[in-house]
């Protein structure tokens, strides 16, 4: 049982003539769109030629290479393997854009692979560790299309006006969590003619949409070229996920822990199925998803408009911030606590039911669900006391 890691060392010397791409192949192209290439791939207006897989690994800032903070190391071992690879040494990066708005709460970065076998894989970057992305990503539960939902389809839309010269070019689209949304938007979102251009959307565990907002778009005339993973364990992929036209997979991990990609298991050159015919948290996640489907998109937006009021107070705006917050906690508190007492009761109870939610989500047995249900209902008697 291996992972990318090892596909790459075990089919890495294959040309896409020699092994036609699959769906590992969309794993990695996926999941290349993490890494940071600022000065050297380069942008949607600079109208160059793309940069060979072997020029961007000489030009790549050794310790800022990427904008996800696990697994670092594999990470770094996954992008000189596949920089260095016979099977994508003829690839070619272009039209690299990455945009961040704090203040729209807007995060879109996207980069288009031209395949060595003549197709093109555009690329959708998933959530990094900003919380300016985490806070659009909980939008899409309410204010749906978000920023990077439309920006999605006007870069598609952008990449292929640039490559109309290549009559037959196909397309691919992919990403990783709200990356994989994005592929999945912008490809039912795209004109017609476009469409027929696009040979595979791959969505690695991306969250899903509000039924009433799917209606309104062509989900069916993509269907068949939608690819989903998902994880056995999966939250993220199975968000708002109303659908059961997904494949379940192995993962080394458990719990939310197995949405990085690095631990999804990989047999020859696809992943390794999993056994059971139904999700193994599919019950929680039903629950959770029934219980926003249930709320009105005010009230949803009420409460996450508060939550992120008191994110801001800790003056986080990475995760790896947050996990730092604890030490100053104390001193915060009190701002902490008159935000809480503003809130109406509705949204108070609200954060209380999600927070019991994530304990679930979190815990990897009964005993740990306990412990973490403890701690929520003390830090629910500082902040109402």
């Amino acid at each position: 049982m291996g992972d990318m890691l090892s596909y790459v060392d075990e089919f890495g010397g294959f040309t896409f003539v020699e092994k036609p791409f699959c769906e590992v192949d969309g794993l990695i192209f996926s999941h290349l769109s993490y890494y940071v290439y600022d000065n050297i791939v380069p942008g949607m207006a600079d109208r160059q030629p793309g940069v060979a897989f072997p020029d961007i690994a000489r030009q790549m800032d050794g310790q800022n290479f990427i904008s996800v903070k696990w697994e670092e190391e594999k990470n770094r071992q996954l992008f000189y393997k596949v920089m260095s690879a016979r099977r994508y040494r003829n690839t070619r990066a272009a039209y690299y854009v990455c945009e961040t708005d704090a203040e729209e709460a807007v995060q879109f970065c996207a980069i288009t692979f031209l395949l060595g076998s003549g197709e093109a894989f555009l690329s959708f970057r998933g959530t990094d560790d900003a919380l300016v992305g985490w806070k659009e990503d909980a939008y899409m539960a309410y204010r749906t299309p978000v920023g990077a939902q439309l920006r999605s389809v006007e870069y598609v839309r952008q990449v292929a006006a640039l490559l109309a010269r290549k009559k037959n070019l196909r397309f691919y689209l992919g990403g990783h969590s709200k990356g994989g949304n994005l592929a999945v938007y912008a490809a039912m979102s795209c004109d017609a003619a476009l469409r027929l251009r696009i040979a595979r959307v791959y969505n690695m565990d991306g969250p899903g949409f509000r039924p009433d907002f799917l209606e309104t778009l062509d989900y069916d005339g993509i269907r068949d070229k939608v690819l989903k993973i998902v994880p056995d364990e999966s939250f993220v992929g199975m968000l708002m996920e109303t659908k059961e036209d997904y494949t379940l997979i192995k993962s080394t991990q458990i719990g939310i822990a197995q949405h990085v990609a690095l631990s999804w298991c990989v047999e020859g050159d696809h992943f390794l199925r999993a056994q059971e015919s139904v999700h193994a948290r599919r019950e929680l996640y039903d629950r959770i998803n029934r219980w926003i489907f249930a709320l009105e998109r005010e009230q949803v937006g009420d409460f996450l408009e508060n939550l992120f009021r008191l994110v801001e107070i800790t003056e986080a705006s990475t995760l790896t911030d947050l996990k730092t917050v604890g030490a100053d906690f104390p001193q915060k508190l009190h701002s902490v606590r008159q935000a809480y007492k503003g809130m109406n009761e509705e949204t108070k109870r609200m954060l209380w039911e999600i927070s019991r939610f994530m304990a679930e989500l979190i815990a990897a047995d009964q005993q740990e669900r306990i412990r973490k249900s403890k701690l929520i209902d003390r830090l629910r008697q500082h902040l109402e006391h």
